[in-house]
């Protein structure tokens, strides 16, 4: 592009140091942020192409979708014929096309990869906003396990894709999420156009598209149901969000080859090795979302290797990297027979929020009392067991002589406790009232689900148990999102009198919604709202629907200190 080079400095700001990838249209760079000293992505197209404007308008509104797998649009703007877009950088992370060179992931990574990628786009599609170009390179995993959905802003834009309706946009980003879960699975790409990296699927001798199964072993049911019915028959979910709610609940944590989260990040020896094209020619890479592209030359191999930069199609390793190879099988050996590490306290904390102060400071340590502190503690302790004894002795005089009083107002107490009681936003279940069966629990929000695997505690009559959700720097979630939520399953639209919930910690916000469909609430009137704690029960006055949503809008600070929502029970009487 011209006039752009390394050294470049965009709004008197942006250094341009690296570029990653490039194509006739566009060229992806690494940028150092003067003002906020970090690296920044540096997305570049000509402002005079067709489709400038459209994609400048689209990163606008991208930079207003609040979620946590879309990386930030930090900055939008034109420089002498340049457009630009500056987003989050994502370090070491690895796409899904990456992943999948060497062998299929667990059923259960894919379900989480994908049920990530789906609420991402499921809150962009809230705000208008569709990619319709997706890939496999497009979904990428941090080192940490985090999921991000990259090329959203800008190209769809710019391949002037984006002029089609909402419902027909969302439907082409499903089925192409569908498409990836397949590759996840069999590591064949099932779509109509070839993807770099990844060889096609061989159809059936009919024309049809094998089912997963038929490509590998142990591929869950549903999502054997799912890939089938979506892909060859053109039904299933038509939504992005429709399609996270299929598959939750997945795994709050990245899944490894033995089924549990990984002992220790991923590291440089567990990922596939850059490939090159015979000759020493650079290799042949793509920018998201992006047929294909030439990587430009690249004079920092360790930062290269850490890019976001995707590679060609696979061939045969030599033999370093055949021992490469077998040094990572062994090391994934080891790991899978190592004993699982402990639990930390702070995995599910979200890490962009501050760390918490202990709840009481100062308390820490040993303190042995002095001679004069030990006499202070015994004149308290003596003033005490007085003023107890002069309470005990009021008391014991109003016993003896006040009966005649006590009856006088005992009317007056009656009709006050009956007052309080009729003004109580809860209510006791009526005799009569019967437990309503709960078909199943899960996690109702847009990003991602919140400890899954422990929804059902809710329901299991034991009050010792309960789900949880991530602990946040203050009760309105440190300002970062509205809520989090349950929603029950009742099998059937069924008529709700009361509502009965059991929470662990101080007091909280939580409202009720009852509704046929599982969607968005924040639209509607809840049902009932509670704001105190421990056991509570809500009047529904006979409300019906199919599904209750437990949507907790105001945190309970716990006795740690910490603020995280802890539901132990919930039941639902008819």
């Amino acid at each position: 592009m011209q006039g752009i080079g390394e050294n470049t400095v965009l709004a008197d700001r942006y250094t341009l140091t690296r570029m990653l990838a490039q194509r006739d249209d566009q060229e992806l760079w690494t940028a150092a942020d003067s003002t906020l000293d970090r690296e920044v992505t540096a997305t570049l197209f000509r402002a005079t192409s067709a489709h400038a404007d459209a994609a400048l308008d689209s990163a606008r509104r991208a930079a207003g979708v609040e979620d946590h797998h879309l990386p930030r649009v930090l900055d939008v703007g034109v420089q002498d014929g340049t457009a630009y877009v500056i987003t989050e950088a994502l370090h070491g992370a690895e796409s899904m096309a990456s992943l999948l060179q060497f062998d299929r992931l667990p059923a259960e990574e894919v379900r989480r990869l994908i049920g990530e990628a789906a609420s991402g786009l499921g809150a962009a599609a809230a705000r208008g906003l569709h990619h319709l170009r997706l890939t496999p390179h497009d979904i990428v995993r941090s080192p940490d396990g985090a999921v991000s959905v990259l090329g959203l802003p800008t190209d769809a834009a710019l391949a002037g894709t984006d002029d089609v309706s909402s419902d027909e946009a969302s439907r082409i980003d499903t089925v192409a999420l569908v498409e990836i879960a397949y590759a996840g699975l069999t590591t064949r790409w099932p779509g109509a156009e070839s993807v770099p990296g990844l060889l096609d699927v061989d159809r059936r001798a009919d024309g049809e598209l094998p089912a997963p199964s038929e490509l590998a072993p142990g591929v869950p049911g549903d999502l054997d149901t799912l890939c089938r019915t979506t892909l060859g028959a053109d039904e299933g979910p038509r939504t992005p969000g429709e399609l996270a709610r299929q598959l939750a609940p997945w795994s709050s944590e990245r899944v490894s080859d033995s089924g549990r989260r990984p002992s220790r990040p991923a590291s440089a020896a567990h990922a596939a090795p850059l490939q090159s094209v015979p000759g020493g020619a650079p290799s042949a890479t793509r920018m998201p979302g992006q047929p294909s592209l030439t990587k430009a030359p690249a004079t920092d191999d360790a930062a290269d290797r850490t890019a976001a930069v995707e590679t060609a199609p696979a061939r045969e390793p030599d033999a370093d990297e055949t021992a490469q190879i077998s040094r990572s099988v062994l090391d994934a050996a080891r790991e899978r027979t190592a004993p699982p590490p402990p639990a930390a306290h702070d995995d599910d904390y979200d890490p962009s929020f501050t760390e918490l102060e202990p709840p009481v400071p100062g308390l820490t340590g040993r303190f042995e009392p002095d001679r004069s502190s030990s006499k202070l503690a015994l004149l308290l302790v003596a003033l005490l067991v007085v003023v107890a004894i002069v309470f005990a002795a009021i008391g014991l005089r109003g016993i003896g002589g006040g009966s005649g009083d006590n009856k006088a107002a005992s009317p007056a107490t009656s009709r006050s406790a009956s007052a309080s009681k009729s003004a109580s936003p809860s209510s006791k279940p009526s005799p009569s009232a019967k437990p309503v069966q709960i078909t199943n629990v899960g996690y109702y929000g847009t990003d991602g689900a919140q400890n899954p695997q422990m929804t059902d505690n809710v329901i299991d009559g034991d009050p010792a148990t309960y789900w949880q959700s991530f602990r946040y720097g203050s009760a309105a979630f440190g300002g970062v999102k509205s809520g989090v939520g349950l929603y029950l399953n009742l099998g059937s639209s069924q008529k709700v009198s009361t509502v009965k919930i059991t929470t662990t910690g101080g007091p909280s916000t939580i409202k009720l919604y009852l509704t046929d469909t599982v969607g968005t609430v924040s639209d509607k009137t809840p049902a009932a709202t509670l704001t105190g704690s421990g056991t509570q029960t809500a009047n529904l006055n006979g409300a019906t629907g199919k599904y209750l949503t437990v949507w907790v809008t105001q945190l309970s600070q716990q006795d740690t200190g910490e603020y995280r929502e802890r539901i132990n029970e919930i039941q639902v009487l008819s």
